[in-house]
Formats: structure tokens, C-alpha cells, sequence
């Protein structure tokens, strides 16, 4: 009985397999385990390293700095490699395994590429949206006007609640009174904070 032989497990890096269909494959296997094996490396960075993003200019400088804006950007480094890749393998379908022509690979690996960079984008804005829900800085309401939500005692008498905007957000946090009692719905204002988010406030006539 004749040995196994490994040699097709290696077909797959034969460049010269690809060569024979055509330049345009072989430059699609380069774009396709290059891409990859960075889309990885990258995706394993943003989750267990922290967002360091990379943005993409004109003139290709990488600018690293903790961003928590969460705002939808189109061409970050991850999106990007996420279009190569596409290009990479969609192009080497179309050429090794469909025998299409060059022209309509190329269409077809751009077109892909688009879609996957569009995804990876807009998945990336939603994890980011979601991180942003949780976040906010109690700071930005001290001067503004709130509503009472729950009956604040005089002070000294205990806490009660207020609705007011935070961070662009209408939130509903524990209050106590700077002197007489409060009774709910009364208009009041955010005069400072106590501890991590509790308000300081004063009825407004």
C-alpha cells in the first residue's frame, strides 16, 4: 500500500498554481492572508488591548489615541483591512474556483471588499454606541435645570430624586436639598455633586 503523501496540503501556497490563471490571483492570495492574518490581529487588539484606532488619512499616517467618541468612520484601520480581505479572497474565488475573467473578478472583488469595509464599519459604530450608553459625566448638569422626579427632604433629611440632562442624556439620579424641602415636579437647579452622582440642588422660583 503506497504511502500518503503530503505535498496537497502545500498546493494551496504553490504560488505557481496561481501564476497559470493569472497574475491578478496570485496578487488576490497575497491581499487575502495578508489582510486576514492583520484583520485578526487588529479585531484581537480592539477587544482585549483596548480601542487604540488607528485612522487612515490621505497621506497614510496612523495616529494612535484612545477615542471614545463613537463616531462612525468609514475608513479606520480595521475597516480597511476588512476591504482588502474581501478584494483577497472574493478575488480568488472568481479567478481559481468560479474561472471567471479578470475584468469581471476585479468588479466583483471591489464590490465585496466595499461591503465587507461598510460592515466592519458599521459594527464597530454599534459596539462603540453601545460602550457610550454606559458612560456619562455627572459634571456637565452642575448650572442646569432639572425637574423633581421624587421628593427631596429638607437637608440633612435624606435624598430623593431629580430628572436632568447628563451628558446629552436625560437621566434620572438621587438629590438632596442645599436647604428646605423639595416636593416632586418642582422645577429645580443642579448647584453641585456629591460623591459619584449624587446632585446638590436648589428650587428655582
Amino acid at each position: 500500500m503506497e504511502a500518503p503523501t503530503l505535498e496537497p496540503m502545500f498546493e494551496v501556497f504553490d504560488i505557481n498554481s496561481y501564476l497559470s490563471v493569472g497574475i491578478d490571483a496570485s496578487v488576490y492570495l497575497f491581499l487575502a492572508v495578508t489582510a486576514t492574518a492583520l484583520f485578526v490581529i487588529r479585531l484581537g487588539l480592539q477587544f482585549f488591548v483596548g480601542d487604540v484606532d488607528m485612522h487612515v488619512d490621505a497621506d497614510v499616517h496612523l495616529d494612535a489615541h484612545m477615542d471614545s467618541t463613537g463616531a462612525f468612520e468609514l475608513f479606520s484601520l480595521l475597516s480597511v483591512l476588512a476591504f482588502f480581505m474581501g478584494v483577497g479572497w472574493m478575488g480568488l474565488a472568481c479567478r481559481v474556483s468560479w474561472g471567471m475573467g479578470s475584468a469581471l473578478s476585479a468588479f466583483s472583488a471591489t464590490a465585496f471588499g466595499l461591503s465587507l469595509m461598510g460592515l466592519s464599519s458599521g459594527l464597530m459604530y454599534a459596539v462603540r454606541q453601545m460602550a457610550e450608553e454606559g458612560r456619562y459625566d455627572v459634571n456637565t448638569a452642575i448650572g442646569t435645570i432639572g425637574k423633581c422626579y421624587l421628593t427631596i427632604p429638607a437637608k440633612g433629611e435624606g435624598q430623593g430624586q431629580v430628572e436632568v440632562t447628563v451628558s446629552g442624556r436625560r437621566k434620572v439620579l438621587p438629590a438632596i436639598s442645599n436647604g428646605e424641602k423639595i416636593a416632586a415636579f418642582q422645577r429645580v437647579k443642579i448647584v453641585a455633586v456629591e460623591g459619584e452622582d449624587t446632585f446638590i440642588v436648589e428650587p428655582v422660583s
